[in-house]
């Protein structure tokens, strides 16, 4: 950690970030970093700031439209979706096919039920939505339609500006908790362009929290080598994190990894390789060394099928940060095919998935209750350890885990079952999730319905040329 901490202070002191925003130049500039042309070297005794900084600002709570909370900060584990993925699997059909604006509602409807997710993405994108205002479609939707706090994107000023407004219907203003966060990523390698930094102003200016999300791919906008693809991720986060300071510097930031490889006999980007996990892990200690939340990608694989591969590429790659310190937020939740195809299935796997990691990582109690005593004592004298107290104390605890979607007793059983695969149980709990989903779900109150609709036809017709 030491090592990358100081690799990362070379780069950003002898190489420096590229900062289209003449202004932002002099405003760095003022504040002691060097400015050649349109580089800014930062310097170590502004970083220093900006991370002692950072720590005062590491916890918060989210609150959805529903009234459900979300608690950040560094010791919580904390789970959302992937985003913006442009294909799914049919959930009738079977077939690869582009997505809609129902399949945002679906999905995000199914991650309602998800008991294992916390906060929702647009895990799809809708194809049928303008690009201008595509992100801020993807926003009202989650707004619409989850009963969690959501995670949206900006990448431009335009989208930046309306989701404030998307936000501040809920919160943002007193003492209200926002009803999530927005995630921004500058370009890769050390590039933040004028539209990325305004989007940045905006948003951070408005006091709605940030996930710096640096994402390099591994020999082609970054060092092939681990070390050096850390060393550039973490350089571009803290630098990130020093315009963020310039903006308002009570906006707490999320410290966002997402350094993925490439198959360099095709220049693919694929995520399931174990260095997603291993960069992952080592963000979360990353995170932890400097005092942010991290925000990293667990649940990722190349595989485009419901297979043994995409099992054990997804749970080894979010198994390895959840055993390291430092792990906060935690994605992938699904996404097949290194994140260009999505599915429904997939959802309700990963929600399988992320729970066994999450009871593999979380220990036991070792002391005299649990060593069960008792327990041997009373075998010994004939007594059933079936039927003793202490068993189903243990069992009420969940000291076993117990599969809610995985298969859990004998061949015989599951000839009697139907010799059903994953994908078939899965795609019969979407079905019936989505269903129980469409009972719950309550609507907008008709005046923030009003809002949000009048918010959105003006971006539309500001934004839609």
């Amino acid at each position: 950690m030491e090592q990358i901490h100081e690799a990362s202070y070379r780069i950003l002191r002898e190489l420096g970030i590229k900062v289209e925003d003449a202004d932002l130049r002099q405003e760095l500039c003022d504040l002691g970093c060097d400015v050649a042309g349109d580089r800014v070297k930062i310097n170590s005794d502004l970083l220093d700031k900006v991370i002692a900084n950072a720590k005062k600002h590491n916890r918060f709570t989210l609150t959805s439209r529903t009234g459900k909370k979300v608690e950040m900060n560094p010791e919580t584990v904390v789970s959302h979706s992937s985003n913006a993925i442009p294909d799914i699997i049919d959930l009738e059909t079977g077939q690869c096919r582009r997505t809609n604006q129902d399949d945002v509602i679906a999905t995000t409807r199914l991650m309602n039920q998800l008991d294992e997710m916390d906060m929702p993405c647009a895990l799809v994108y809708p194809n049928d939505v303008p690009p201008e205002i595509n992100q801020l479609k993807q926003a009202e939707l989650l707004i619409r339609y989850s009963t969690k706090p959501i995670y949206a994107c900006a990448s431009e000023p335009d989208t930046a500006r309306y989701l404030v407004e998307l936000f501040d219907v809920f919160a943002g203003t007193d003492d209200k908790d926002m009803i999530g966060l927005v995630g921004i990523s500058p370009e890769s390698p050390l590039k933040f362009p004028k539209t990325i930094t305004d989007a940045m102003k905006i948003i951070i200016s408005a006091g709605i929290p940030v996930a710096m999300l640096s994402a390099p791919l591994g020999g082609l906008s970054g060092p092939l080598s681990i070390a050096g693809g850390l060393a550039q991720v973490n350089a571009e986060l803290l630098a990130f994190a020093a315009i963020s300071y310039l903006y308002n510097p009570e906006t707490p930031l999320l410290y966002g990894p997402r350094l993925f490889y490439a198959n360099m006999k095709t220049g693919c980007s694929i995520l399931g390789l174990p260095e997603t996990g291993i960069a992952s892990a080592v963000g979360a200690q990353m995170a932890s060394y400097y005092g942010f939340i991290s925000d990293l990608y667990g649940m990722c694989c190349t595989s485009c099928a419901f297979d043994a591969q995409s099992g054990y590429e997804k749970a080894i790659n979010c198994l390895l940060p959840f055993l390291l310190p430092g792990l906060s937020y935690v994605s992938g939740f699904g996404g097949l095919a290194s994140l260009m195809v999505a599915s429904y299935e997939q959802l309700v796997i990963d929600n399988e998935i992320y729970a066994n990691v999450r009871k593999a990582a979380k220990g036991f109690a070792v002391d005299e209750d649990a060593f069960g005593f008792d327990v041997l004592a009373g075998a010994i004298k004939g007594g059933m350890i079936l039927a003793h107290p202490h068993t189903i104390k243990y069992l009420k605890k969940g000291e076993v885990f117990i599969p809610k979607l995985g298969f859990d007793s004998v061949w015989s059983d599951w000839v009697k079952k139907g010799k059903k695969d994953i994908q078939a149980v899965a795609r019969e709990r979407a079905i019936e999730l989505l269903k129980k989903d469409e009972q719950e779900l309550e609507p907008l109150p008709a005046d923030l319905d009003k809002e949000i609709t009048k918010i959105i036809d003006q971006a539309t017709a500001e934004l839609v040329k």
